[in-house]
């Protein structure tokens, strides 16, 4: 699914000048006077080239340009190339083909292969836009980024067409398998790197951010244009969806990475906003939650659709703390943001203890698909709970880094990714299908 395209421009002087000039920043990494006159030299090339020479690394000269590049840059957007167009332009046109293939196939509905490949596609746009974008040239790098995506698309496509517990499963982790291969292209294969997978999640953040806002005015323009050819009588509110619509919202992802290149200050201010407002106020909802269901006795261990949501909530309030974490700015950390993370914490693992006392109890029933992928989650998010909460006391209370919490992020993903794997590609073995 991961479609490489070489283009020759990508190999401009723009580029070539831009590789160089990281090559001198790299030079001068530890001489301020070489990096002051460098900037003077040429704003434009130091600033774009600045970040990406410097991933991973850590000083206070680091840290002071940073700051002053954050401030020279703020309102500022980063120049359009051309050749950025020529392959936005070109993968756009191969995600709506692949979007539109089950044409091809007569015997497939539109909504099974969507319900199969729609995420995949998106995810693999996105990936070789970074494949592309970070000039990835190594062979052996590629194959490790298209291999995986290739057997993952042939395997739940072999998967039977009558949906069963396993094969709902797998398509369901099928795009958290695709975010690693994502993120493995997005961190240069430098996965063993805090600095490099914080920024990704940060990353993240930002493109769901900008995501949000192109679905949000897409769907603003197709009620407009569907209203619009109402009026003359053409009903398209059946043909746009299917044909348009869709098509839009699988290449959004690829637009959304173009745009916060294009314009870094725009989700860079946002993000951090998000993360300050829905932290406490998803604290509270927890809280609430946690307190409803004591006074109302809901048994979890009975009630199988409040067990669903309870193991949603806990899925969203992980990622929450993880992309709070990551917002966090090592320069300036306040402690209350430090204790509300804290504190969020603390009641999630209050949450996956009663979801965990609920599931073991389900288990006297026996073993399904479903019961074992939410024990075996539910287990997973517990230890990593466990795992940074004491760092997280210590940057509250002692004033200790955040550093030990970023270590256990990135050495925990590994953890989650082999998870995700067994379930995608084991479980429909061992359950038989069912």
């Amino acid at each position: 699914m991961i479609t490489i395209i070489w283009l020759p421009e990508s190999l401009s002087y723009w580029n070539l000048y831009l590789t160089a000039m990281k090559k001198q920043i790299l030079q001068s990494i530890n001489d301020p006077e070489a990096l002051e006159m460098l900037f003077r030299k040429d704003k434009n090339g130091f600033t774009l080239g600045f970040p990406e020479a410097t991933a991973g690394i850590e000083t206070e000269l680091i840290r002071f340009w940073q700051i002053r590049l954050k401030k020279e840059t703020a309102g500022q957007k980063h120049q359009l190339l051309k050749t950025d167009l020529w392959i936005f332009s070109i993968l756009s046109i191969v995600i709506a083909l692949l979007v539109k293939a089950h044409l091809i196939f007569g015997n497939i509905t539109m909504e099974d292969y969507w319900f199969r490949n729609f995420t995949t596609i998106a995810f693999a746009g996105l990936t070789t836009w970074i494949i592309l974008k970070n000039r990835t040239t190594s062979i052996k790098n590629i194959l490790m980024l298209v291999l995986p995506a290739i057997i993952l698309v042939v395997f739940i496509n072999l998967l039977p067409y009558k949906l069963c517990d396993t094969t709902t499963l797998a398509l369901i982790h099928a795009p958290l398998f695709m975010w690693f291969i994502f993120g493995l292209a997005w961190v240069s294969f430098k996965y063993n790197n805090a600095s490099k997978v914080s920024a990704f999640i940060r990353y993240n953040g930002e493109l769901l951010t900008m995501f949000g806002l192109l679905c949000i005015a897409w769907a603003v323009f197709s009620g407009m244009t569907i209203g619009l050819f109402s009026v003359i009588g053409k009903d398209i509110g059946k043909i746009y969806p299917e044909n348009i619509g869709i098509v839009g919202v699988a290449v959004f992802p690829i637009l959304a990475a173009w745009l916060i290149e294009l314009y870094p200050d725009i989700t860079s201010r946002i993000a951090p906003i998000i993360a300050r407002v829905f932290t406490p106020l998803v604290l509270i909802l927890s809280v609430v939650y946690l307190f409803a269901i004591t006074y109302y006795g809901i048994d979890l261990s009975k009630n199988r659709e409040f067990l669903i949501v309870f193991n949603l909530l806990l899925l969203g309030v992980m990622a929450i703390i993880l992309f709070s974490l990551s917002e966090i700015d090592k320069s300036d950390i306040r402690k209350l943001n430090i204790i509300l993370i804290l504190v969020l914490a603390v009641v999630t693992l209050i949450i996956d203890l009663f979801a965990l006392r609920a599931i073991i109890f389900r288990l006297s029933d026996g073993f399904t698909p479903n019961r074992t992928v939410a024990l075996i989650s539910n287990i997973l998010f517990l230890v990593n709970l466990l795992l940074i909460l004491p760092g997280l006391f210590l940057a509250g209370f002692k004033g200790k880094s955040l550093d030990r919490v970023e270590k256990i992020i990135y050495i925990y993903l590994p953890v989650y990714f082999l998870y995700c794997v067994a379930v995608i590609f084991v479980f429909p073995f061992i359950f038989g299908m069912k």
